[in-house]
C-alpha cells in the first residue's frame, strides 16, 4: 500500500540513469543482502545460531549487532499485524524495549547513509507498526526506530518519539485513503 502511494520519480530516474538490466541487478543484490540480515537478526534476537551464506549480508549484520544488545524483553517478531482502524496488514520487524523503552523496530539496509528527508516512507511504515499493535493489544510504544545498517559499516539510528508517531499516523492516514480511492472499483451497475 506504501509503495503503491510513494512517489517513485526518484527510482525512475534512476533506473534510466543507470540502464534497467543492471538497476535489476543491483535491485536483486540488495534484496538478497537485506533478507539475509533480517534473518541474521532474527536469528540473534531468539537466541540461536546466526548463520547465513551471504557476505553482505553478515557484514552489515555484524555493524547492526551492537544495537541489537540493546533490544530487551521482545513483544514481536517478525510479526503479522492487522489494524481494522486502516484496513491494512504487514509484518513488523520487532517490537521490543530499546534502551528500556517500548519501540517499534524496523531494520534496514543501505549502500549509503540516509538523510531523514529522504525515509518519510519508513516513518510512515512504522507508524502503521505502531497503530496495529496499539489496537491489538492495547499496549502503546513510546518510540519508533527506524535501524539502517549501511554497508560502510556504520548503523543510522533514527527515533520517532510520540509525537512524531501522530504526525506521520496522519499522514498515513492520507496515504490509505489514496490507495482505496485509486484502487476501488466505484462503478455501479
Amino acid at each position: 500500500m506504501l509503495g503503491a502511494t510513494s512517489d517513485k520519480t526518484a527510482l525512475f530516474e534512476w533506473r534510466k540513469r543507470v540502464g534497467e538490466e543492471q538497476a535489476n541487478k543491483i535491485s536483486s543484490m540488495a534484496t538478497r543482502r537485506g533478507t539475509s540480515m533480517h534473518k541474521l537478526c532474527e536469528q540473534y534476537l531468539n537466541n540461536e545460531e546466526v548463520e547465513d551464506d551471504n557476505i553482505d549480508g553478515n557484514l552489515l549484520f555484524r555493524s547492526i549487532r551492537p544495537v541489537l544488545d540493546r533490544i530487551d524483553n521482545i513483544r514481536c517478531l517478525e510479526t503479522p499485524l492487522f489494524s481494522h482502524t486502516f484496513g491494512v496488514a504487514g509484518t513488523v520487524d520487532c517490537i521490543a524495549e530499546l534502551d528500556g523503552t517500548l519501540a517499534v523496530i524496523d531494520f534496514k539496509t543501505s549502500n549509503r547513509p540516509k538523510k531523514t528527508e529522504w525515509i518519510e516512507g519508513y516513518f510512515i511504515q512504522a507508524c502503521f507498526y505502531w497503530a496495529a499493535y496499539s489496537e491489538i493489544t492495547g499496549e502503546i510504544p513510546k518510540r519508533a526506530a527506524i535501524l539502517i545498517s549501511v554497508q560502510d559499516g556504520t548503523t543510522q539510528e533514527f527515533i520517532l518519539e510520540s509525537k512524531d508517531i501522530i504526525r506521520y499516523t496522519e499522514e498515513l492516514k492520507k496515504r490509505v485513503e489514496t490507495y482505496y480511492n485509486e484502487h476501488t472499483n466505484t462503478t455501479t451497475n
